[in-house]
């Protein structure tokens, strides 16, 4: 069935309002992101722990707790093959007081946050709109192998910056 610009615009108007305080805030983290940055090794580690539990917590586990555990840490262990050539780390460098790790501006957080959001929100707009169809197996393998490949991507970034900020105060 096509969409009329008219029924797209429905849509958003049936968005809770909460939804796009979240975009405002990841694409303010994503353009943040956009420019060179000094992060602390804890900092490093918050993001990742953060996604864990909010794609922990989204997950539909009725029906499929297998199934959607198997998908996804799938997804995690791709998403974290993904982010160590996504995210090379030959660039990083420690600031002056040897503390923290100075990484480069990246188009690639911003692109990252908005694919779990978009993601997020088509799964949300499906349970809305078809709440028979949100416990089908394409919709749960769909949500969880990408909010595994999120977690994934920010769970391999952190882990070979953490490693490499180590590498680096040690010579």
């Amino acid at each position: 069935m096509a969409r009329t610009p008219k029924a797209m615009l429905e849509i958003l108007q049936g968005t809770p309002l909460w939804v796009f305080g979240v975009f405002l805030l990841i694409c303010y983290y994503g353009f943040k992101a956009l420019r060179p940055t000094r992060e602390s090794p804890s900092v490093l580690l918050i993001t990742p722990c953060i996604f864990v539990f909010w794609s922990l917590f989204s997950l539909n586990y009725r029906g499929h707790l297998t199934m959607t555990l198997s998908a996804w840490l799938t997804g995690i262990a791709v998403g974290s093959a993904t982010a160590l050539f996504l995210f090379p780390t030959r660039c990083l460098t420690l600031d002056d007081a040897g503390r923290r790790l100075v990484v480069p501006g990246t188009w690639k957080i911003l692109a990252i946050y908005l694919l779990f959001f978009a993601v997020r929100y088509f799964i949300g707009y499906q349970a809305a709109v078809h709440p028979e169809r949100s416990n089908d197996v394409q919709i749960v393998l769909i949500a969880c192998t990408v909010s595994g490949f999120t977690v994934g991507l920010f769970c391999g970034r952190a882990t070979s910056f953490y490693r490499k900020w180590l590498k680096l105060r040690v010579t």
